[in-house]
């Protein structure tokens, strides 16, 4: 007594979005990469990596329009003016560091929100961040 009925609860299920795969395998394509260029066979001559060049323990993830995902807010009736930059993948301590270094600013002017992993800087700094940014191909 075998019923014909399809089970339509099994069908396949739809791909996922590129932007998916790109957020989950972001950082895996890198270390994959690495691997498997090291594991090649042949003769191996050790390089000198300029300081510039070593990979950085972050990385700010472009916007889908391509655009650094910098934002100037206005607080406390538009005289408390921050910056916040968002999707940082990594070291968001590092980076922070990074950015204190570079604007020469006291700790309390470069804040981190651990929950959402944002920093945040006082003043609008959205040119300077952007500039900071591009410099070290982020």
């Amino acid at each position: 007594m075998a019923s014909s009925t399809p089970l339509l609860f099994l069908r396949p299920m739809a791909l996922p979005r590129p932007s998916t795969l790109h957020r989950f395998l972001g950082i895996a394509k890198a270390s994959t990469t690495a691997t498997t260029s090291s594991s090649s066979p042949g003769p191996r001559t050790p390089t000198q990596a300029p300081a510039a060049a070593q990979p950085k323990p972050y990385r700010v993830t472009l916007t889908p329009s391509k655009n650094y995902p910098i934002y100037t807010l206005a607080k406390r009736g538009g005289n408390m003016k921050l910056t916040k930059l968002k999707r940082i993948e990594g070291d968001v301590n590092a980076l922070r560091n990074d950015l204190r270094e570079a604007f020469g600013v006291d700790e309390k002017e470069v804040t981190i929100n651990q929950l959402t992993r944002h920093i945040i800087v006082k003043g609008h700094k959205k040119p300077e961040i952007e500039k900071f940014l591009k410099e070290r191909h982020l």
